[in-house]
């Protein structure tokens, strides 16, 4: 299978835009999410060598429905819903779920990283009110409101560096092929 360089550069642009967006601003811009589906949706659909519509669907679809349970239940941002299913409109079925894992394991690692630290530097519980329960410090009385606990690191980031080793991997195959 060859995979054009075009399609490289375009998916890693995406998840670099996503990545930088999502650590500056905890935020991932539906600009950025929805053009990137649709851009995948027809690079796939129409570009020779594109994986054609129905598995670019496929891959958004799944894409899409990783993270829709954990964010209908309060563990993440709808921006992370949408940078996977534009993802999967690229990456199609498979390798959405590769990169999926494989960025749900740095992102594990990395929380294990930083909070270790963490509690080396500042003790566990400095480190707990940070982390899990920074709304729970908070008193009502106080008349502001509760704070939300901080996410370790915003998932767009371990979701790039996946994604570039998907890509890498896939030149790489390219090129023995």
């Amino acid at each position: 299978m060859h995979v054009g360089l075009d399609l490289v550069a375009l998916v890693a642009l995406y998840v670099t835009i996503a990545a930088v967006l999502d650590y500056r601003t905890r935020k991932i811009p539906n600009w950025l999410t929805v053009s990137a589906a649709l851009l995948g949706l027809a690079y796939n659909s129409f570009a020779p060598g594109g994986m054609g519509p129905l598995t670019a669907v496929a891959g958004l679809a799944i894409g899409f429905g990783l993270l829709l349970l954990p964010w209908l239940l309060g563990g993440g941002g709808m921006g992370d819903v949408k940078l996977l299913a534009g993802l999967g409109a690229w990456l199609g079925p498979v390798l959405i779920l590769v990169s999926f894992g494989l960025a749900t394991m740095l992102a594990a690692l990395t929380a294990v990283i930083i909070m270790s630290a963490s509690i080396a530097s500042y003790g566990f519980s400095q480190t707990r009110r940070k982390y899990v329960q920074a709304g729970a410090v908070d008193s009502p009385a106080s008349g502001s409101p509760p704070a939300k606990a901080r996410r370790v690191l915003p998932f767009a980031v371990p979701v790039a560096v996946s994604t570039w080793l998907v890509l890498a991997w896939l030149v790489l195959r390219s090129a023995g092929a």
